[in-house]
């Protein structure tokens, strides 16, 4: 047995609450999505009796049903892929910018996140409530200074909704035109919430200019307003204060208030900070005193003094110096006694895993590729996405398996007819694309700092973790095929 036995009966509970910390509402919902494909398989299965726990099957369950279709959804494992990938490719570009060696002005823009809301209105619907004024002034902004400078920022939860609304059917089988989606417009870096004023600080020293959209007043944005006040920084800052934006999430604060009051356990999502502490207009004239201020509608129409404000300014560091990298902390946003027991559950999955792949063997296909589909979800949820690539390979060598199956014995014995073979095999060879394309990619794309070719490295890790679950695979069919008795026509 595996050396830790209490996680076979685990409620997935601490699973859906870390999701809830990795980057806002959208990126939470699909996480959740891909554990809900888990967490029902394992659901349906103790109902039918084909399974004890986690990794046990029944007696019945051991070998029937050998295989189950309706464990896999293509969706949701191209999703919780395709946003990870997005959120990596972004960070990966930002970094590739800030290690390059320029005399472009570097900007950094910092502003005060769009308020989300949801509330449950049934099973997997909800509905929800935000507000638009940041995200539309990063489309403004973007408009009018990417062209002429390199600006970066801090990838918000509503960044990966908005930037990927048109790219998300890139996500099946088209990740080379994602990566140009990733690259173009604000650059972004993912930030953890546990050391984000840690990395926005790291971040200032190397820029020229700062842009703070202040449409919030929340302690966050105070905390960043703070560090611009020095005297080297203060006048290489242009504040642009929106009156309307402050006014519309100060409404959105009672919105929030009443949802937990009128719906209470019913609120998925109430994300914002804490109420102001000073008035809109105090804030404005003391922002004045010290920074260079203006409104969104004045920044648009004179924007070409803007642009010169930002050429005339210089970092603290000069070029040539202030070369780096931001390193990519992508995993839960919660103290080290619980992402140490996120990460003993995703080393028990793995466990599990590698006893079905060694000489134990499998013993029911159906848990055994459930856990395949578990490790995906918790390598990705922790950003080991090389340990995802690995996990996909294995996924798409029990396609491959299942598919010579199916074709093979099971066909022989007559239990698949031409017509419903076809589109068997066809749903699996899918799946066993999807695996193999993802899988690969993850795999060579390295950390968020490398740029070398890791193709023949990946090709060579994904082949060799694809052998062992195939021979794996094949084995369990290889005794399952003996049982299995000719289906009789009719």
């Amino acid at each position: 047995m595996l050396p830790d036995e209490r996680w076979k009966l685990a409620n997935f509970g601490f699973l859906y609450d870390a999701t809830a910390t990795l980057l806002g509402y959208f990126v939470r919902t699909w996480y959740g999505h891909f554990l809900n494909v888990i967490t029902r398989n394992l659901h349906r299965w103790n109902e039918r009796g084909l399974i004890a726990n986690m990794i046990e099957p029944t007696e019945e369950g051991a070998y029937f049903p050998l295989f189950d279709i309706d464990a896999l959804d293509m969706e949701k494992i191209v999703y919780i892929n395709g946003v990870y990938l997005y959120i990596l490719m972004s960070h990966k570009e930002a970094n590739r910018r800030l290690m390059r060696q320029s005399d472009r002005k570097r900007v950094l823009y910092l502003r005060g996140y769009d308020f989300e809301g949801a509330v449950a209105a049934a099973e997997g619907l909800a509905i929800g409530v935000s507000s638009m004024k940041t995200t539309g002034f990063n489309w403004t902004l973007s408009r009018l200074l990417v062209p002429h400078f390199e600006v970066f920022k801090v990838m918000s939860p509503k960044d990966v909704y908005w930037e990927t609304v048109e790219a998300q059917h890139f996500f099946y089988g088209r990740y080379r035109d994602l990566v140009g989606y990733a690259q173009h417009s604000i650059l972004s870096f993912y930030v953890n919430a546990l050391r984000w004023k840690e990395d926005v600080g790291y971040l200032m020293d190397g820029m020229d200019h700062f842009v703070v959209y202040v449409s919030s007043m929340t302690e966050s944005v105070l905390w960043e307003i703070d560090q611009l006040d020095t005297d080297d920084r203060r006048g290489r800052v242009t504040m642009v204060f929106d009156e309307k934006a402050i006014m519309e999430k100060e409404i959105h604060m009672d919105v929030r208030d009443r949802m937990k009051e009128t719906f209470g356990d019913q609120v998925l999502w109430s994300k914002e900070g804490p109420p102001p502490h000073e008035s809109v207009a105090e804030l404005r004239e003391q922002l004045s005193k010290k920074f260079f201020v203006t409104t969104p509608e004045e920044f648009e129409k004179n924007i070409d003094m803007h642009r010169q404000r930002i050429e005339a300014g210089s970092s603290r560091l000069a070029s040539g110096k202030r070369e780096t990298w931001l390193d990519f902390h992508f995993h839960p946003a919660v103290d080290e006694e619980k992402l140490k027991e996120l990460r003993d559950f995703s080393d028990w999955v793995q466990a599990y895993i590698a006893k079905c792949t060694g000489e134990r063997g499998i013993d029911c296909l159906m848990l055994f590729l459930n856990h395949i589909q578990l490790r995906i979800f918790m390598t990705l949820l922790m950003g080991e996405h090389d340990e995802a690539g690995l996990a996909l390979a294995a996924y798409s060598a029990v396609m491959r398996s299942t598919m010579d199956f199916c074709a093979g014995p099971l066909k022989k014995a007559g239990w698949l007819s031409e017509e419903e073979l076809k589109p068997l095999i066809d749903l699996l060879d899918d799946h066993r694309d999807i695996g193999e394309y993802i899988g690969m990619r993850l795999l060579a794309y390295g950390k968020s700092h490398q740029f070398d070719d890791l193709t023949a490295i990946a090709t060579a890790e994904f082949s060799q973790a694809f052998e062992s679950t195939r021979v794996a695979a094949e084995k369990f069919y290889e005794i399952t095929a003996g049982r299995i008795v000719p289906r009789q026509s009719e």
